[in-house]
C-alpha cells in the first residue's frame, strides 16, 4: 500500500515513483492483489521482478525464475558449464535481494497506511471490492468504520479524482519534457535549470578574479565584459549541461562545445552592438527562432546589415570558449555525498577521452550525482502542479499550515510563492480563527446547475459565440488593399490590422481551451455534490483551490453553480430574488423598489428567456452578466409557475456586493465622513455609486479640454461613462499604477469604441488612454483626501520599515501574520538569443525592496482587513446555520438568509472598525522596530461607525 498522505517532499525516491505510477486496477502480478503498483523506469533495482512473468503471489516469484532460467540453459549449451552456473547463482540471489525489498516496500506502505488519520484512511483493499490479499492481522475495517455506502462509495471516487489530477499532472510535465527534448531551452526545465543555476550564484566573483588577471586590452576580453559575465556565464553552463547530462545521441566532443559557447557569445555582442547603431534590424532579427537568430547576428555586419561578415580573428571564438570551460570545470562542484553535510566536494565535469569516426578527441563527461539531482527534481515536479478537481465529499478540516482538505494530496494553507519568510510566519502562532473559517468556506455544498449546463455546451458546441462563450470560427483577416506595393502607409496600417487580428484569434484560441476545460470539469459531477476547498494567498485573501471551476470564475462558471441545498424563498426571498436579477442585469445603481420594478416590468421577457433562451428575443444577452441573468430568468420562471412563489424551494445563490469596498475600509479606518457617503456608509434614499460620481468628475475636465481644442479631449467627449473609469477606481486603492491605470482605460476602450478608426492606431490609444488616466487619479484626489492622507502614512512607514533592512509585517485581527515577500534580485530574467534564464536567489539574504514594499503595503493592509470581514461574517453565519459562500467583498446565500446575512455583515463590519486598527499597528511596529520613529497618525475624523448598521446600500 502507498501512504497517500504525507508531504510529496517527504517521501522516499521509491514511494513516490511508485505513487507517480500508481493505477487503481493496473495488473502487476494477477491483477487481483491490492497492492497494485506500476513501478515506473527509474526503479532498476525492482524491474527484474516485474519481467518476469505474471505470478499469483511473491512467493511463485523464484520457481517461475527457476523455470525460466532451466529453459535459458538449454539455449545455451556452448557455455562453459561452471560460468553458467555462476550466471545462475548470481541471477538467484539477485532475485532474492530484489524480492526482499519488494516485500519490505509492501510493509512500509501496509505500516505508513495504518499511521494515518482515520479520516484520511482509504483503505484500498475495500476500494478493490473489499478483496483482502493482505495481513491478516490488520483489522481494516476499524479503518473505516461508520462509514455508510454512499460515503464510501464516495471516498473511493475523491481518491480516483486526486490520483487522476496528480497522473494529468506527470504526463502533462512528461509531454512537456519529450516537446523539449533536443532544443536548445531544455535546460529551463525547472529540475535542470535548479541543477544549472545551483553554480551561478558564486560563480561570476570568481570568475570576475581570473578575467581581472588576462590582458585587458585583448579582443575576446572585451566581448566578455561587454556581453556581461554573468550572461556568458549562464550560456557556458547552459551549453555544458546540455549537451553533455541531455544526450540527444549525437557526439559533442569538447572542441564542438568550446566552439558553440565561443559562437553563442559573439552572436551576443554583435547583437548588443546592432541594437545600438540599427534598432530596426536588432527588433526583426529577435524575433526570428533561437537558432536562426544566433546565426543572423554571427554573420551580419555592424555598419551594413545586409552584408555577411566573419569574425575577427576565429582564435578570438576558441578563446572565448575555452576560458568559459576551463573556468565551470575548476569552480562548479558537486558534493560526493549529496544531501551529507560537510561531504567532499569533487569537480562536477570531467574529460574522458573517446574516439569518434576514428579520430580520438575528449568528450565533457557530468558526474553521476548531476544526474540524481535532475532525476529527483524531475520527481517532484511532476507531481507538484496537479489542477485539482473539486471535491465530492466534506472537506477534512485544516489543522495545520500543510495539513489541509485533500485526503492524499498536501496543499499549503497560504500561496507563498516559495517565500521562507511566509512560510515561517506561520508556524508558533494560533490560527485557529482562519482554519475554522476556511473550512466553513469549504464545506459549502454545490451542484451543477444542468438546465445551464446544456444550454452552455449547446452554444459552445454550435460555434454560435454569445456572452463569454467564444466563437466556433477565427476572424478574418482584412482583403489586402490595391495600393499595398506602391503605399508605405497603407502597408504600415494593414499590418497593424493583420497583428491585431492576429492576436484576436490567438485570443479566441486560448478562450475556447478554457471554455472547454470549465465545461469538462461541470460535466463530470453533473451528478455529484461538490465542495470548494479554500486556502489564503499572504494577504490572508482566500481562493478555491479547484483551478478551473469555481464560484470565483467568469459569469458562465458562475452560472453553472448553485447551493446543494435548497430552501423556501419566503415572501422577502421572493424579493431578493427579484432585486438579484436586476442586479445581474446592470440595474443596480437605482434604489431597491425600483430594481422590483425593473423585474416585475420584465416579466413576459423573463418567461420567454427560460423557454426560448436560444431562438427567443434573448432578452437575457443584454445583461451585464447573462449567463447568471439567464439562470436567475429559470430560478423565477419555477417559482412562479410552482403556484406558490414563495413555498418554491430555491438553491440559487444570491449575492451581496460592498460598494467599491477598499474605499469603505479607508472610509472607516480614517473616520472620513464625506468619503464614507460616497461609498454608502452613511444612510442614503438611493445607492451612492463612486464610479459615476469619478466619471462626472472626469467628463467635466474632458469637457473643457475639448473646448480648447484638445483632440483626446474631443474623442471623449459625451463618452465618459463609470465603465471606462471603473477598474482603475476600483483598483486605485489597491495600489494601481499610472502605468497599470493606463492599461486598464485602454483595455476598456477597444471594448467601448472597436468600430472606431482611431482603435487601430496604437500611438493614439496609448496617448489617449493616459490622457484619461492622468484625469480620474486627480478626481480620485479631489474626492478621497482622507484616504489618500492614510495611504500617505502608510506609504511613509513602510519607507522607514524597509530603509532599515526589514520587510513590512504585521498581524490581522484574526491573528494571521502577513510578511511582504518583496526584495531586490529575488527572481530576474536575464536574456540571451537561446532563451531567458529566470534567476533566483535565497529571498533571507536579499536586500528589501524599498519601492514596491512603500507601494505594496497600503492596499494589502486592506486586503488583510477585507479578508477579515468576511471570515468574521462567515464565522457569524455558520453560527446561525446560514449557508455562506464569498468572493472577496461579494458575500453569498440562500434568498431567504439574505436580511439575517446583511445584519450579520454590518455588524461585523461595524465591531472591526470600532477596535482600534491603525494604533494597534503602530504600536506592533514600535515593538518589531524599537529603533524606528514613525510619524503620528493623521487626525482621525468623526464618522459614526454605528450609522453602517443603518444603511441600506452598504452591501446591496
Amino acid at each position: 500500500m502507498i501512504r497517500l498522505g504525507q508531504n510529496f517532499r517527504s517521501i522516499s525516491k521509491i514511494k513516490l515513483q511508485s505513487f507517480n505510477s500508481y493505477k487503481f486496477g493496473n495488473n502487476i502480478l494477477n491483477g487481483n492483489n491490492i497492492n497494485n503498483i506500476r513501478i515506473n523506469e527509474y526503479s532498476h533495482d525492482l524491474k527484474p521482478i516485474l519481467d518476469i512473468g505474471r505470478a499469483k503471489t511473491l512467493e511463485s516469484f523464484i520457481p517461475a525464475f527457476m523455470e525460466s532460467i532451466k529453459e535459458k540453459k538449454e539455449e545455451k549449451l556452448e557455455k562453459d558449464e561452471e560460468e553458467e552456473e555462476k550466471e545462475h547463482l548470481e541471477y538467484s540471489n539477485k532475485l532474492k535481494e530484489n524480492l526482499q525489498k519488494l516485500k519490505e516496500l509492501e510493509a512500509s506502505f501496509i505500516e505508513d497506511l495504518a499511521k494515518l488519520n482515520k479520516a484520511r484512511t482509504v483503505a484500498q483493499n475495500y476500494l478493490l471490492d473489499k478483496e483482502s490479499v493482505i495481513e491478516d492481522d490488520i483489522n481494516w475495517e476499524d479503518q473505516i468504520e461508520g462509514l455508510d455506502e454512499k460515503e464510501q462509495n464516495l471516498r473511493k471516487m475523491q481518491t480516483l479524482l486526486e490520483f487522476e489530477a496528480i497522473e494529468d499532472a506527470v504526463n502533462r510535465y512528461r509531454e512537456l519534457m519529450l516537446d523539449c527534448e533536443g532544443k536548445s531551452f531544455v535546460t529551463q526545465f525547472g529540475s535542470v535549470r535548479d541543477v544549472l543555476l545551483q553554480w551561478n550564484e558564486g560563480l561570476v566573483q570568481k570568475v570576475e578574479k581570473d578575467l581581472a588577471s588576462k590582458d585587458q586590452s585583448s579582443t575576446w576580453v572585451t566581448i566578455l565584459k561587454a556581453v556581461s559575465l554573468e550572461k556568458s556565464l549562464l550560456k557556458a553552463l547552459n551549453i555544458v549541461v546540455g549537451r553533455s547530462v541531455i544526450n540527444f545521441k549525437v557526439d559533442f566532443s569538447l572542441d564542438n562545445i568550446i566552439e558553440t559557447i565561443g559562437v553563442s557569445v559573439y552572436a551576443e555582442y554583435k547583437s548588443i552592438l546592432l541594437k545600438k547603431t540599427e534598432p530596426s534590424s536588432h527588433k526583426r532579427i529577435s524575433k526570428l527562432i533561437p537558432t536562426s537568430a544566433l546565426k543572423k547576428f554571427y554573420t551580419i555586419s555592424i555598419n551594413n546589415p545586409h552584408l555577411v561578415v566573419l569574425p575577427p580573428e576565429p582564435s578570438v571564438i576558441k578563446t572565448i570558449g575555452q576560458f568559459l570551460v576551463s573556468q565551470v570545470f575548476e569552480h562548479c562542484k558537486i558534493q560526493e555525498n549529496l544531501g551529507e553535510d560537510g561531504s567532499k566536494l569533487v569537480p562536477s565535469f570531467t574529460l574522458q577521452s573517446h574516439f569518434f569516426r576514428g579520430i580520438r578527441g575528449s568528450r565533457i563527461i557530468p558526474h553521476a550525482n548531476i544526474f540524481k539531482l535532475i532525476e529527483s527534481g524531475h520527481e517532484i515536479k511532476e507531481t507538484g502542479a496537479a489542477r485539482l478537481y473539486p471535491m465530492v465529499i466534506k472537506p477534512l478540516p485544516w489543522i495545520s499550515p500543510y495539513d489541509g482538505p485533500y485526503l492524499h494530496y498536501k496543499v499549503p494553507l497560504m500561496r507563498t510563492s516559495g517565500s521562507a519568510m511566509q512560510m515561517r510566519s506561520l508556524t508558533d502562532v494560533d490560527l485557529s480563527l482562519i482554519y475554522r473559517s476556511l473550512n466553513i468556506l469549504g464545506e459549502t455544498p454545490w451542484v451543477i446547475n444542468k438546465e445551464l449546463y446544456k444550454i452552455l455546451s449547446e452554444v459552445y458546441n454550435s460555434g454560435m459565440g454569445i456572452g463569454d462563450i467564444p466563437r466556433g470560427t477565427d476572424y478574418e483577416y482584412p482583403p489586402i488593399p490595391e495600393d499595398l506595393i506602391y503605399n508605405h502607409e497603407t502597408r504600415k496600417q494593414f499590418h497593424r490590422k493583420e497583428q491585431k487580428i492576429k492576436l484576436l484569434n490567438s485570443n479566441l484560441h486560448s478562450m475556447r481551451c478554457d471554455v472547454s476545460l470549465k465545461l469538462g470539469v461541470a460535466r463530470k459531477f453533473l451528478d455529484n455534490t461538490i465542495y470548494f476547498p479554500h486556502n489564503v494567498d499572504f494577504r490572508g485573501r482566500s481562493y478555491p483551490i479547484p483551478p478551473h471551476l469555481n464560484h470565483l470564475g467568469s459569469d458562465f462558471c458562475r452560472s453553472l453553480l448553485k447551493f446543494e441545498k435548497s430552501l423556501p424563498l419566503g415572501e422577502k426571498g421572493f424579493t431578493w430574488l427579484k432585486i438579484h436579477l436586476a442586479n445581474l442585469y446592470g440595474v443596480d445603481k437605482v434604489p431597491l423598489n425600483e430594481r422590483i420594478d425593473f423585474t416585475e416590468r420584465n416579466m413576459e421577457n423573463i418567461f420567454e428567456s427560460a423557454d426560448n433562451p436560444l431562438d427567443g428575443s434573448r432578452w437575457w444577452l443584454k445583461a451585464e452578466n447573462p449567463w447568471q441573468t439567464l439562470s436567475a430568468c429559470m430560478e423565477i420562471t419555477n417559482a412562479i409557475r410552482s403556484g406558490n412563489p414563495t413555498e418554491f424551494s430555491s438553491n440559487l445563490p444570491i449575492h451581496q456586493d460592498g460598494t467599491c469596498n477598499g474605499l469603505q475600509h479607508y472610509a472607516a479606518l480614517g473616520g472620513d465622513i464625506a468619503g464614507a457617503e460616497k461609498v454608502n456608509l452613511i444612510p442614503s434614499d438611493r445607492p451612492q455609486d463612486v464610479y459615476s460620481g469619478v466619471a462626472a468628475l472626469v467628463s467635466n475636465l474632458v469637457d473643457i479640454d475639448a473646448k480648447e481644442g484638445n483632440k483626446y479631449a474631443k474623442f471623449f467627449a459625451g463618452n465618459v461613462d463609470r465603465k471606462l473609469v471603473k477598474q482603475t477606481v476600483m483598483t486605485s486603492v489597491y495600489g494601481v499604477t499610472f502605468i497599470g491605470a493606463r492599461e486598464q482605460i485602454s483595455d476598456a476602450m477597444l471594448e467601448k469604441f472597436r468600430s472606431r478608426e482611431e482603435m487601430y492606431d496604437e500611438d493614439f490609444v496609448f496617448n489617449a488612454s493616459a490622457y484619461i488616466a492622468k484625469h480620474t487619479f486627480s478626481s480620485l484626489n479631489d474626492m478621497f483626501e482622507g484616504a489618500r492622507a492614510l495611504m500617505k502614512w502608510m506609504s511613509d512607514c513602510a519607507i522607514l520599515i524597509a530603509k532599515s533592512g526589514h520587510c513590512v509585517s504585521w498581524l490581522t485581527p484574526l491573528g494571521l501574520p502577513i510578511v511582504q515577500p518583496y526584495k531586490k534580485g529575488g527572481k530576474y530574467s536575464i536574456r540571451t538569443l537561446e532563451c531567458d534564464f529566470l534567476v533566483a536567489h535565497d529571498d533571507d539574504m536579499l536586500p528589501v525592496d524599498t519601492n514596491r514594499q512603500r507601494s505594496a503595503f497600503p492596499p494589502n493592509f486592506i486586503h488583510s482587513l477585507d479578508s477579515t470581514h468576511m471570515f468574521l461574517t462567515a464565522l457569524a453565519c455558520n453560527e446561525k446555520g446560514i449557508t455562506y459562500s464569498s468572493v472577496h467583498d461579494s458575500y453569498w446565500t440562500h434568498a431567504c438568509s439574505i436580511d439575517d446575512m446583511n445584519d450579520i455583515l454590518r455588524n461585523e463590519f461595524i465591531e472591526l472598525h470600532k477596535q482600534p486598527l491603525l494604533d494597534r499597528l503602530l504600536d506592533w511596529f514600535k515593538v518589531r522596530y524599537p529603533d524606528i520613529k514613525f510619524p503620528p497618525l493623521p487626525p482621525k475624523g468623526k464618522l459614526d461607525i454605528n450609522k453602517v448598521k443603518e444603511s441600506r446600500y452598504f452591501f446591496h
